[in-house]
Formats: C-alpha cells, sequence, structure tokens
C-alpha cells in the first residue's frame, strides 16, 4: 500500500510540467512543501475536467481517501486510501471514477514500513523507508470521486497499487502504480472511458531508490525535510 507520501512541488512548477491551464484558488494551501502526507489530508492533483465540449487541466486539492458517491457519509474514506489495480474495474467503489475521473498526483517519493529488530529495543520495531526516483517527479495513478453532503460537495481521492515488484518487495509486497508521461493525455481524458484500457497503461516504478529514515515520520503532523534524509 501507499500511506504516506511526500510532494514538494509548488504551484508554478507543477503548471509548468503538467500544462495545467486552471489553478484552484485554494492549491496554494496544499500544493507546497510536504514531507509528511497523511491519509484525510488534501493533496495537489491534476485533473481534466470537460464542459461544453471543452477540456480544461487543473491543479485542484482533493481529500485523500476515497468517497463514493454513493457512500451514506464520508467516513469511511480514511479506508479507501489505496485501490487495488488487479480489481479496480470492478470494484462498485473506484469502478465509475476508472471509466471517467481519473487523476495524476506528483510525489517526491512514498513511505513503506517493515518490521525489523533494532539493538536495543525489546520486540521488532516498524522502520520506514522512503522510495523516490533519482530525479524529477513520481506521478502517481489516481481516481477523484465527488460526494455531495449537507454541508457541500467533498472532492477525494486514491491511489492506485498494484503487487510490488521484487527489487522491493522486501519492503512492502505492494507499491504505486506510476503513469508514463506519454500516457498522461489519455490517462487523464474524461471522454477516455475504456477503464480496462486506461488501467493498462499503467507501470510499477521503474526506477526508484530506497533509503532508511527516521522514525520521526511514524508520526502524523511531523514534518520538515529531514524525514527523508538518510539514517543507519
Amino acid at each position: 500500500m501507499c500511506g504516506r507520501y511526500a510532494a514538494t512541488a509548488n504551484p508554478d512548477e507543477l503548471v509548468e510540467e503538467f500544462e495545467i491551464s486552471f489553478i484552484d484558488d485554494e492549491i496554494a494551501e496544499v500544493a507546497s512543501a510536504r514531507y509528511n502526507i497523511a491519509p484525510t489530508d488534501l493533496v495537489p492533483a491534476v485533473v481534466d475536467r470537460e464542459k461544453d465540449g471543452s477540456i480544461t487541466r487543473k491543479l485542484v486539492p482533493l481529500k485523500w481517501g476515497l468517497v463514493p458517491s454513493w457512500a451514506k457519509n464520508p467516513d469511511g474514506g480514511a479506508r479507501l486510501i489505496n485501490a487495488r489495480v488487479e480489481s479496480v474495474t470492478e470494484k462498485p467503489s473506484f469502478r465509475k471514477a476508472a471509466a471517467a475521473r481519473r487523476c495524476l498526483l506528483p510525489a517526491l517519493g512514498y513511505y513503506e514500513w517493515r518490521s525489523e529488530e533494532i539493538p536495543g529495543e525489546k520486540k521488532p520495531v516498524k522502520q520506514p523507508y522512503f522510495l523516490s526516483p533519482p530525479s524529477g517527479l513520481l506521478v502517481m495513478a489516481g481516481l477523484y470521486e465527488f460526494w455531495k453532503g449537507p454541508d457541500g460537495w467533498l472532492s477525494t481521492t486514491t491511489i492506485l497499487t498494484t503487487e510490488a515488484t521484487d527489487e522491493f518487495g522486501w519492503v512492502h509486497d505492494r507499491m504505486p502504480m506510476v503513469v508514463p508521461r506519454d500516457s498522461w493525455d489519455d490517462w487523464l481524458d474524461p471522454l477516455f472511458t475504456d477503464a480496462e484500457a486506461a488501467v493498462a497503461m499503467l507501470t510499477p516504478p521503474l526506477d526508484v531508490a530506497h533509503r532508511r529514515v527516521s522514525r520521526e515520520v511514524n508520526k502524523v503532523g511531523t514534518e520538515g525535510a529531514q524525514l527523508i534524509d538518510a539514517v543507519s
């Protein structure tokens, strides 16, 4: 799974990278240097929206943890932070979004934990690792949904995951899927409604490195660039 990640690109960088033409007014609050993004946080997302036959590429904030449009309340969103790519076109929670509401979730990298024996500790601890490309963004594949409640509309997202490659299976058995650059336009296109064909565009991260990092990141709310520094 992908349960925490870092995203540090600012709006100007994202506009240039993804050729965005509309920026949501609230994006400045979420598109900044953040090293410990957790479920239910707002995250920056790239979406294509269609209106009157015209498609606009937007940079918008989405709440991490998908709430299906038919949900009775938004409380279950925190349980749907990930969607398994193997079943995403079939599961009721995800299949409509897989057909028409796909997004890009730009990241610096993501965290995974494994149980390790640590000298001086009486029992195994959850040791975090940070996985990231050597340069550039990790462009994770996401889905998004709209849910209408008594206080208005809620926009939420989930990250698609797949079985970890042999290289990183020792850290965790799942990893986020990414959208290759030459598939960004098709992945985002709301008029391209063949969900299975869209999902077939995705790949596991093909060029990522890992490093052991501080257990400070285990605590939600802890922030700072030191969280991704390598530790022994």
